[in-house]
């Protein structure tokens, strides 16, 4: 039977407690190994083979740590794993022995806790120790960090796998995380970051990914007083930006023009190309006003005082649809094909007309029916009241019939018009589905009961 008067260093040389610091366990997920540079010190912590507590004796039931720190406190993922250390080493020294060989021992066991302590965690001492003895016994520890410790920390992102028009944007959001870093690591001594480096890395890699959905990081840290932490972002997802297309739309300008500047477009949105598709969905408005500065300084519109907005669809097939309007003219020519008992013919429909004033807009439209062949020519004037909405008068010479009409566009793809013919009386309302840039769906009915629908395409 092995006598408790022996040393503890000695009952605690053949145990791996070390292996806390490179535990994959949940609650201390460091991946590194944080390495002693005496061997024997691997195996400290195994408790030696002892005798039961005999009858009557009271035992060592549960070790509870109370852990402080000279000067400002580490950060949390550095306090819990300091902790969980004297946790690990005060519970394999004194857990399950009678009070009275906690007593007897020799060195003493915080003496025996603090040893152990330095040699682990390099870059803190023990200040000071105790133990006080108990079925539930408390182990008191206060460190302090080790001169040098790190003053300030220099983040520098590595954003190369990225377009270098988009950098600026991942650049903005980095923020958050750097600050992170800063709080991180200021006040950690120097020495430390040989077993902290790894603990830091995943703290790091989580506040990156909350900040840049899709995206994840990789660090490098350059120890010293003034540190540095090189900071690689790179996709994460699978799932990321691998083509562009490119679509038009305009009330004012035919789609036939603005197709020729499709393959323009498409390189102004050629940085969205590799981008994780969660982070295109998140940062859409920032991307989308990226993209509209590039469209504001292209020289057609510049030259014909166009304005054109984007609106991006994040998927692996990005679509960006450009809203494309003149500040001057306006200017469609739509196909009309109906469909019904009571529907009219077809017609082809030209619109050309100026603004006058920013709401302002009289116009022309020319009306081709092929069977029977004729053709009219209607007058207007439209009022456009806000963005979705507007309210206009059309005059038909052939017919002398004058329309009062207003036109609300509920969401991109879907509008509705109604139309008053003030001679006959007739009222009719049209709701219209866009299909495609090119091809919409309506549906006309009249006051009368006539029903039909209408093909359009603009071209």
């Amino acid at each position: 039977m092995k006598s408790y008067d022996q040393r503890p260093q000695e009952e605690l040389s053949n145990f791996p407690t070390f292996q806390l610091f490179n535990s994959a366990e949940p609650r201390f997920p460091a991946t590194r190994t944080i390495r002693s540079s005496v061997a024997p010190l691997i195996g400290l912590l195994m408790l030696a083979a002892g005798v039961a507590p005999a009858w009557g004796q009271t035992a060592v039931q549960q070790v509870v740590v109370e852990l402080s720190f000279d000067g400002a406190t580490p950060h949390r993922i550095i306090r819990d794993r300091l902790e969980a250390t004297v946790s690990s080493v005060a519970e394999r020294l004194l857990l399950g022995r009678p009070l009275e060989q906690v007593a007897a021992l020799l060195p003493r066991p915080e003496e025996a806790i603090a040893s152990v302590i330095e040699r682990v965690a390099v870059g803190y001492a023990v200040a000071d120790a105790a133990v006080r003895p108990s079925a539930t016994t408390v182990v008191s520890i206060r460190m302090r960090p080790v001169r040098p410790v790190v003053r300030e920390i220099t983040v520098i992102p590595d954003l190369r796998a990225l377009h270098q028009r988009v950098q600026p944007l991942l650049t903005g959001l980095l923020s958050g995380p750097a600050a992170e870093i800063q709080v991180l690591m200021t006040g950690l001594p120097v020495a430390s970051l040989q077993w902290a480096d790894s603990l830091i890395e995943l703290r790091v890699r989580d506040v990156v990914e909350a900040a840049l959905p899709g995206f994840t990081a990789t660090i490098r840290i350059h120890p010293a007083e003034a540190a540095q932490l090189d900071l690689t972002i790179v996709p994460k997802d699978s799932r990321v930006i691998r083509n562009i297309g490119v679509r038009f739309r305009s009330t004012s300008i035919p789609i036939v023009l603005l197709d020729q500047h499709g393959p323009q477009v498409a390189s102004m949105a050629e940085p969205l190309r590799g981008l994780p598709v969660a982070f295109a969905g998140t940062v859409r408005r920032a991307l989308e006003r990226m993209l509209n500065e590039q469209l504001a300084a292209y020289p057609p519109a510049a030259d014909y005082n166009i304005v054109a907005t984007s609106r991006i669809e994040a998927a692996e097939t990005t679509y960006v649809t450009v809203s494309a309007e003149s500040l001057v003219y306006r200017a469609r020519v739509e196909a009309r094909l109906n469909i019904g008992p009571s529907a009219p013919g077809p017609e082809v429909v030209v619109h050309l007309g100026r603004l006058v004033a920013p709401p302002l807009e009289p116009f022309l439209e020319v009306r081709l029916v092929p069977t029977p062949l004729s053709l009219t020519a209607d007058l207007g004037f439209r009022y456009e009241v806000s963005p979705v909405s507007s309210l206009g008068v059309t005059y038909a010479p052939s017919t002398q019939e004058t329309m009062l009409w207003t036109t609300v566009q509920v969401s991109p793809d879907l509008g509705l018009r109604g139309e008053w013919a003030v001679p006959t009386q007739v009222f009719e309302g049209t709701l219209t589905y866009r299909l495609n840039e090119f091809l919409a769906w309506e549906l006309v009915g009249t006051s009368r009961g006539d029903v039909w629908l209408r093909l359009t395409s603009n071209l």
